[in-house]
């Protein structure tokens, strides 16, 4: 085991390293990071316990580094005062530890695989980019602060994602941010550079593409024009006793000047605090405030009642609305959240945590049925579009399922369980890199968050986060065509990867040789 001392100095660097995700991008703080991991696990080699020693380091490194880039999550146990303040340890203490298991297993398996030289650096990306791979899948996954996140959506590097997605370009980000340790250790000095010198070429080659996609992206404009509708109020002001201020407020805000000229105004994620769709008197008044022809795309929970023996299912929906008349309100698509998140909509260890006093942060007091998956909503008059709710966004291989393919993206969130902390800020720079990878817009609804539309390239071209109650009006932009990575998904940068840890690794191993023979 390392000495205190050693795992409190990689703690506090995983620490600082969050600083390289949104919303600082100071990535230099994530090289000096990863660089002293690597180092501080080779030094594990020459522990009486090199398994446990590399376990040991890598874990204190991530859980230092999940805590920086994940402490805002405790934000959600406080909105509802005192009745779960008690566990705010929890996912300042639990959620960054059990995280960091994976780095953990990664480091153990890096002390053992890694070659002596150069190489090593190779091996070390290879290694932790697995980690991430299944940190992202097992248990529903969670790819929070991907490696590859550390750049700016909209920026040159991040183009790179039309092409390898932002796990290929977290592949890079550990290989490049982790090559100045191959500068310590055995070898020539070429040898020893080379993984700093490769490293630099693909980045600048990253970044010379996406200086050159960036300069020819001209965004062309659909005739769709969307209304955003949104309220800045904290979650503890969002709950079912003020539900009739909160609709009063929407309503007033969309009906501004200007409503008869948009084709469909969006509500966000959870925007009225009740069982919507099974509030008649509720639906009553939406009907009659709105003009007849009035589209609206709400986001807000439903209960579909079960008859005996079958249970009642709770579902976090998006409903899009058709005003008929005074008092008619017609139902033309729904979509159910298929990705929930854990503990605050859905919990697969109620068993466990239910004698402690927690089942799930819902505000309603139950926890919600996940939906069949993705889905493209086709509509007459408005582009075809594929819904996310809320942190279904984070998820690649989720928003490239919808077929037929959509022709937009819609993210509606409530970030106000959250606050003015970094996850907003963090969210919506992944949200970005879904639409880099498949070439589609994304427009964005969130309470008491961003607000506004994501072109295709990752751009902010509207993104408000003006700290008040609003609606503003966009037109939404064109898609492009499908991007290499949707087409070909993660087949070719895995293989171009493996080739060159393979290469790197046989060198190193070869170099020792040499020097023998001398």
């Amino acid at each position: 085991m390392a000495p205190r001392w050693r795992l409190t100095a990689l703690f506090l660097a995983g620490l600082a390293s969050a600083f390289a995700h949104a919303p600082f991008f100071l990535q230099p703080l994530f090289v000096l990071g990863l660089t002293l991991l690597v180092l501080s696990l080779d030094d594990a080699r020459r522990s009486l316990r090199p398994l446990r020693s590399g376990f040991a380091r890598a874990w204190a490194f991530a859980a230092g580094l999940f805590l920086g880039g994940l402490w805002w999550v405790a934000s959600a146990f406080l909105v509802g005062g005192d009745e779960y303040v008690w566990l705010v340890w929890a996912p300042v203490t639990l959620l960054p530890g059990g995280l960091a298991l994976f780095w953990g297993a990664a480091g153990a398996i890096y002390v053992r695989l890694a070659p002596r030289g150069p190489g090593r650096v190779g091996v070390f990306a290879g290694v932790f980019l697995a980690a991430e791979m299944i940190r992202a899948t097992v248990l529903s996954g969670f790819p929070w602060n991907l490696p590859g996140h550390v750049f700016e959506a909209g920026g040159a590097v991040s183009q790179t994602a039309a092409l390898i997605g932002a796990a290929g370009l977290s592949a890079l980000t550990l290989y490049a941010f982790a090559a100045p340790a191959a500068l310590f250790g055995r070898g020539g000095w070429t040898g020893r550079a080379a993984p700093l010198a490769i490293s630099l070429v693909l980045l600048g080659s990253g970044w010379v593409y996406g200086a050159l996609r960036l300069a020819d992206a001209e965004v062309e404009n659909t005739e769709t024009r969307l209304r955003l509708v949104r309220l800045d109020l904290p979650q503890s002001e969002l709950r079912p006793e003020n539900v009739d201020q909160v609709l009063a407020a929407y309503l007033d805000l969309t009906l501004q000047p200007g409503l008869d000229d948009v084709d469909a105004v969006v509500w966000p994620e959870g925007s009225v605090p009740a069982w919507l769709m099974n509030e008649p008197e509720l639906l009553a008044e939406i009907a009659g405030r709105l003009p007849a022809g009035t589209r609206l795309i709400a986001g807000a929970p439903h209960v579909v009642f079960g008859d005996f023996p079958e249970p009642d299912r709770y579902y976090n929906s998006l409903h899009v609305l058709e005003i008929r008349g005074e008092t008619e309100l017609a139902t033309l698509a729904r979509y159910d959240k298929a990705r929930l998140v854990p503990f605050g909509e859905a919990n697969t260890i109620a068993a466990l945590t239910r004698p402690l006093g927690l089942d799930t942060l819902s505000q309603y007091g139950v926890g919600f049925d996940a939906g069949p998956g993705a889905r493209t909503l086709v509509l007459d008059e408005l582009p075809a579009f594929a819904p996310l709710i809320c942190y279904e966004v984070v998820y690649a291989g989720f928003t490239a399922a919808p077929a037929p393919r959509p022709e937009w993206f819609l993210n509606i969130s409530n970030d106000a369980w959250f606050g003015d902390t970094a996850g907003p800020a963090q969210l919506v720079n992944q949200a970005a890199y879904r639409s880099i990878e498949t070439g589609l817009p994304m427009v964005r609804a969130a309470s008491a968050g961003a607000s506004g539309q994501i072109d295709a390239y990752g751009r902010p071209s509207v993104l408000s986060r003006v700290e008040d109650n609003e609606a503003f009006d966009l037109v939404l932009t064109r898609g492009l065509d499908a991007t290499a990575y949707l087409k070909y998904g993660n087949w070719v940068w895995v293989i171009a990867f493996v080739l060159l840890i393979t290469l790197t690794a046989f060198n190193s191993r070869l170099k020792p040789r040499v020097d023998r023979r001398r």
